[in-house]
Parts: structure tokens; C-alpha cells; sequence
């Protein structure tokens, strides 16, 4: 089917384009600051000795990925699998059917590909700080979450931009001189593994070194090696508690976006807050992550090893400085009126977003609209177009695109036992 879809059959575009587009489910990437629940939230089997073995968990699956301007989009595409077997990555489908699947209009705005890039992520260690370009705000749907789990998400306080970005850039100098004094033949991943239970303690000082660190240096550790941490310890700190410490929860969902007020005064369009996902304590946190496809920049990596890239100056200039509170993020979903079911969560320039709450006994509704996705985070779902055709199931950590010519639909739920779906629209 892949080779008779690029050889231009057109009986074949017409079934795909009055249905969903449902790529494999297991599109992985592993992260340093990835964990473990991620395989069995899809269904999957666990690998329990993955982190042992490659030094990372699963942090991320790319749900739908079909945007080559992205590079990691690009590097990790969606692929969809068909009936007898064989296998065709979606942006290459897009690209030579892009007009029938999602249609003219759709496609006159914005091309052969589909500009959302929605993950799953699985946070068990801390993000880099991050920031966005202007415009490009998050949304964050909680799947799962340790009791007490939290994200870091907005300054609590008005930054100073050159002060801030000095002290960047003065721990990450710091960094590479506490590189340098690793003895020969050290790795730096073990002086992660080693160095990082240390920096998430707060109260620990140079005096509780874990024993396992002085190997890892040629120099004396109190002379040469102790002030260094020290220094690396405050800028650590002290970049976590310039952000808000946003409580999350199973159902919880997080706005990332710049509050209006803010925007009101400044002129600015709304973008995504500063941001490190993830707590010191390892609280680990599932969930699926919103947002359109661009640039992100690391202001401070939360002094990993090995070094990952940093660009203080651009993350700083994309970031809101000013002070915001943590119950600013914190999306109220409204139910739609006449469609029993569906809640209104987000409403932006990037997308909309619902929450579709079906039961056996009432399928939740959706109108006609133009290309969109589904994301199921609970329970499994029947979708069927109004005209009674069935267009396919959906079980827990799978996602879709909802093509062109389907029509107005509504979800069934299989089971009464909180069924959850997500469903993301673009604007036009």
C-alpha cells in the first residue's frame, strides 16, 4: 500500500482521506531526564534495564511529527503502518497527498505538512531552563504524577536581563572549568550519576561530597575542586527558586503562556514562560505536551553532564522577565454548550484545544472542521462519522489525525471508567 499511495493511487487516497491517520505509537526518543513510565502507558512492554544500559530513559514520544522545517520533527517523523504490512512516514504522504488528506484550504495555508508538534513526555529529572520564540506558547495535559510533583514554570520575580544573563553565563564558564579537572579517562555521565543526588539536595555542603566524586579528579577536592561546586550549587538553586514551583496532578492542565496582563503592558504576543519541566526531588510526571513546532533555547542546564548547548542571549530575549504566579498557568476547562462531554481548555493564535470526556452511554460530539488531532490518555475509544461509518478505534497513548474529508463525528467510550481524550485544532 505505501509504494501504490506514492505511485498516485487514487482509491486508496480517498479511503485515507476520510478517516484518521494514525501513526505508530512508539515514535521514542531517549532523554537524560527521562523515565520509565512511558512504555507502559502505551501498552508496551517495560524495559526495566534501559537506564542501566543506555544512560537514559524514554523522555519523549513524538505523537505526531510531520514538519520538516522542524529538526526535530524532521529527525523524528511519524510513520504510519497499513494493512499489509508495509510503511510510509507521514510528512512524505503529506507531502505528495497533502491536498487530498487535509485538504485545499488547509494546505494553501500552511503546505504539504501538518504544523503541530504534540509529545508525550515523561519527566523523571529535571529540563534544561528553556525558553521559546515569541508566539510559540505550551499546553500541558497531566497523564500521571508523583505525589507532590511539580514544574518550574515562570519567574516569581522581575529578572534583571544583564544581571541574569552574567550569572548564566558565569556558572556555565564554571561548568567547563569543573570539566577540566576531571581526571583522565573520567566520563562525564558518571560525574552526573555522582554529582547530581548532591545538587538537588539543598541543604548539603562541600563537606558531604558524595565518596564516590574525588576519584573522578586529578586535583585536590577542597582546593580545586570544592569552590567550583559550591558556586555551580547557588546558580542551580537559585534558578529554580526564581520559578514558580507549579503543582501538578493527574488531569491537571498547564497553560504555558504569557499572561495577558502582561501582554496588555508590553506589546508583546503571548510566548511560552520560562520553564525547567520536572522538581529537584524527582517527582517523576507524565504528560502530553501542546505546542507548534520552532526553536528551543536553553538559558541553563541545570548543571549536566555531559554539556548540552546553551544560548543565554536568545533564550533571555525570547522570555517574559516579568514576575508571574503559578495560578496563572492553571486552565479551568468550561464545558461547551451543546456538546455534552466536551470541555473548552485553551483558545490561542497556535491552536484550540478540547477535552473530550465520552462514556458508553454518550459519545462526546465534533463538528466538521478542518484537519486536527486526537490524543487518548485514558481508556480506549470508537470514533464513527455521523453518517454511522466507523472510522477506527483509539486505545490509551495512541494519536491521529483527523483527515479532510471525515466530516462532523462524535467518540464512544468503551469503558465508564474515566475516559480521557485530547483534541487539537489549528487555526483556518
Amino acid at each position: 500500500m505505501a509504494q501504490a499511495l506514492l505511485d498516485g493511487d487514487s482509491g486508496l487516497v480517498d479511503r485515507l482521506s476520510a478517516g484518521l491517520l494514525k501513526p505508530l505509537c512508539n515514535n521514542f526518543v531517549e532523554r537524560p531526564w527521562g523515565g520509565m513510565r512511558m512504555r507502559g502507558y502505551k501498552g508496551l512492554c517495560a524495559l526495566p534495564d534501559q537506564p542501566a544500559v543506555t544512560g537514559a530513559g524514554l523522555g519523549e514520544a513524538f505523537e505526531i511529527a510531520a514538519y520538516d522545517a522542524d529538526d526535530e520533527a524532521r529527525a523524528h517523523p511519524s510513520v504510519l503502518r497499513f494493512e499489509d504490512g508495509s510503511e510510509l512516514a507521514l510528512p512524505r504522504l503529506l507531502a505528495r497527498h497533502g491536498d487530498a488528506l487535509l485538504g485545499p484550504s488547509f494546505t494553501s495555508r500552511y503546505g504539504g505538512v501538518f504544523p503541530l508538534l504534540p509529545k508525550t513526555l515523561d519527566v523523571k529529572e529535571l529540563l534544561s531552563v528553556q525558553g521559546h520564540p515569541e508566539g510559540n506558547t505550551e499546553v500541558y495535559v497531566v497523564i500521571d504524577a508523583d505525589p507532590g510533583a511539580t514544574i518550574g514554570l515562570g519567574f516569581r520575580t522581575d529578572q534583571d536581563p544583564e544581571a541574569l544573563s552574567r550569572e548564566l553565563k558565569a556558572g556555565r564558564a564554571t561548568q567547563q572549568r569543573l570539566l577540566e579537572k576531571l581526571a583522565a579517562g573520567a566520563d562525564a555521565a558518571r560525574l552526573q550519576a555522582v554529582l547530581a543526588p548532591w545538587l538537588a539536595a539543598r541543604e548539603a555542603g562541600t563537606a558531604g561530597l558524595p565518596p564516590e566524586l574525588p576519584p573522578l579528579f586529578a586535583g585536590d577536592i577542597a582546593r580545586d575542586v570544592a569552590p567550583l561546586l559550591e558556586q555551580l550549587k547557588h546558580v542551580y538553586w537559585r534558578m529554580l527558586d526564581a520559578m514558580n514551583a507549579v503543582p501538578v496532578a493527574p488531569g491537571r492542565i498547564v497553560n504555558n503562556a504569557t499572561p495577558q496582563r502582561i501582554c496588555a503592558a508590553t506589546g508583546r504576543a503571548p510566548s511560552a514562560e520560562v520553564h525547567a519541566l520536572g522538581n529537584p526531588e524527582q517527582r517523576e510526571v507524565l504528560m502530553l505536551e501542546i505546542r507548534r513546532p520552532g526553536p528551543t533555547f536553553r538559558a541553563w542546564d541545570n548543571v549536566r553532564f555531559p554539556m548540552r548547548d546553551v544560548d543565554v542571549d536568545a533564550a533571555l530575549e525570547a522570555l517574559n522577565l516579568r514576575r508571574t504566579d503559578a495560578d496563572e498557568f492553571i486552565v479551568d476547562p468550561a464545558p461547551v454548550p451543546g456538546r455534552p462531554g466536551v470541555e473548552r481548555c485553551v483558545v490561542c493564535a497556535g491552536f484550540s484545544m478540547e477535552r473530550l470526556r465520552p462514556t458508553p452511554a454518550a459519545a462526546a460530539p465534533v463538528p466538521a472542521e478542518s484537519p486536527h488531532t486526537l490524543h487518548v490518555l485514558r481508556g480506549r475509544v470508537r470514533v464513527h462519522a455521523d453518517s454511522g461509518r466507523e472510522l477506527g478505534t483509539l486505545e490509551r497513548g495512541e494519536s491521529a489525525i483527523v483527515a479532510a474529508r471525515v466530516g462532523a463525528y462524535h467518540v464512544a467510550a468503551d469503558d465508564a471508567h474515566g475516559t480521557e481524550v485530547v483534541r487539537v485544532a489549528l487555526p483556518g
